[in-house]
């Protein structure tokens, strides 16, 4: 448990010594088990938690935090401006930020907000807003990384490019090529299935969604951007197939939300659920008994908000909803209501089957979708999703970032019988969506659980480049391995 980077230039010096494994471990939150060990060392980063600079350049400021400082946690530092507690990056750049009169934030948010910066970094952690702001990638301005021989690396956007697919990079032996895999890394749709690589590419970027095999994250610089007020809404729909069409015709109004939610009749009846059995709910509005699927979207109150408003009711009167039947608000115990309706579905889901896990199936685990697919292909998607999980007599619910090509699927499980016919159908899905032209994996990364879906994605070929460069980088094989490829 490292208090400081020295701790952990020690303990990887140590691993690489005696040759034995070192898993980073964070907060624990990730879905593909990239913190669970094959054995070896655990590194866990939970001391490293502390904001320690505010900086500002010429695209505006930026925090330089600790691997295992939250989202929430930088997003309540940046709330109080900082208030000056931590020095300054650049220069007066802590006292201009908590001088400043206009609101800042990090845009990233992830459905877990008590995850690391550190794994999401790891990750290229996304969410919701990636809609309007991208992933985490598109936020980092620097890492600071210790690497697999125990040297330390201190690179910025800008300081380090490739030529073409060839990356050199200072270890303490000397400088290393790295070969870039030649594969095309698809940018079109969410995805982070397997490591970037392009033509020219920034070193910051070999760090970030690499999940942990070619260094340890001990410092970044994430970028902040300006905040505006924002009125969140919930609007409820007859049936499944009126919410998915108002989110397909929502660009027809003209109107562009931070992000377009989607939750059909099954994840609808257990937020039902939840609200009744789990206290942590109950000051949730009433689900109108009419609904049978929602859109769930925030829309900018800087503009003409009356106008959005009226650009979009004749879409939503359309498909069956109503503006006045709909739920808003803008305040932040009002936005906060909102969402948990949203978390709580993928919440109730995990905690069905940790309860599966303690009884009657502990070899079980939650089987939920992470694809992305092109928009033009999101009918065929859906449909897939609809036709194969059915064919295999399997229960599901649909919710999520339906703005972007990636609905989440969760597949209802009862026993070990029902996880394999889900382990069977997830397989074929993945295959058609990255058929589509999209992601077997467009958010949660791949970890232990999904390094099937690399070689699904890119080939024999594909996984041997990206095990060449994880060689090149880490010769001992030390660094969390089994994310991404096996040895």
């Amino acid at each position: 448990m490292p208090e400081d980077e020295a701790d952990v230039v020690q303990a990887v010096r140590m691993a690489a010594a005696d040759g034995t494994s070192l898993t980073v471990s964070g907060m624990r939150t990730g879905m593909c088990a990239g913190s669970v060990p094959y054995g070896g060392y655990v590194l866990s980063m939970e001391r490293m938690d502390e904001v320690i600079g505010v900086g500002k350049d010429a695209r505006g400021y930026f925090v330089r935090v600790q691997p295992c400082v939250t989202v929430r946690q930088l997003n309540e530092f940046i709330r109080r401006r900082g208030s000056g507690s931590v020095p300054s990056v650049t220069e007066g750049a802590s006292e201009m930020l908590a001088a400043e009169e206009r609101e800042f934030f990090y845009p990233v948010d992830p459905t877990e907000l008590n995850g690391s910066l550190g794994g999401n970094i790891a990750t290229n952690a996304s969410g919701p807003r990636t809609f309007r702001y991208g992933p985490t990638r598109e936020w980092v301005r620097r890492v600071r990384v210790v690497l697999s021989d125990g040297s330390i690396l201190d690179v910025k956007r800008g300081d380090i490019r490739a030529e073409g697919r060839r990356l050199m990079l200072p270890f303490s032996d000397g400088g290393r090529e790295i070969i870039l895999p030649s594969y095309d890394y698809n940018r079109d749709v969410k995805n982070t299935t397997g490591m970037l690589s392009e033509d020219g590419m920034d070193a910051v970027d070999l760090f970030v969604g690499s999940e942990g095999i070619f260094g340890v994250i001990t410092e970044a610089d994430l970028y902040l951007t300006e905040s505006h007020p924002l009125m969140s809404n919930i609007v409820f729909l007859p049936r499944d197939g009126d919410a998915y069409a108002l989110s397909r015709d929502f660009p027809r109004s003209g109107v562009v939300p931070e992000f377009l939610e989607f939750f059909d009749s099954g994840s609808l009846d257990l937020i039902r659920a939840s609200r009744k059995d789990d206290p942590r709910f109950t000051d949730m509005p009433d689900i109108p008994d009419y609904a049978g699927s929602a859109l769930f979207f925030d829309l900018p109150m800087d503009g003409d908000l009356i106008d959005s408003y009226r650009r979009i009711e004749p879409f939503v009167e359309a498909h069956g909803g109503s503006l006045s039947r709909s739920w808003c608000g803008h305040e932040l115990k009002d936005r906060e209501r909102f969402f948990s309706f949203r978390h709580s579905v993928p919440q109730t889901i995990f905690e069905y089957v940790a309860r599966l896990k303690g009884s009657s199936a502990p070899g079980i685990n939650k089987m939920g979708t992470d694809m992305s697919v092109p928009l033009a292909h999101l009918d065929e998607m859906m449909s897939a999703y609809d036709e194969v999980i059915t064919r295999y007599g399997l229960e599901y619910v649909i919710f999520g970032h339906i703005g972007n090509g990636h609905p989440h699927v969760e597949i209802i499980l009862k026993d070990m019988e029902d996880f394999a016919k889900a382990k069977k159908a997830y397989a074929e899905l993945a295959q058609k969506a990255i058929d589509l032209g999209g992601s077997p994996s467009a958010e949660h990364g791949i970890g232990k659980m999904k390094v099937d879906y690399v070689r699904m994605m890119y080939g024999d070929k594909g996984v041997d480049e990206i095990r060449a460069v994880k060689k090149r980088m880490d010769p001992g094989w030390i660094l969390n391995p089994g994310n991404m490829v096996v040895r």
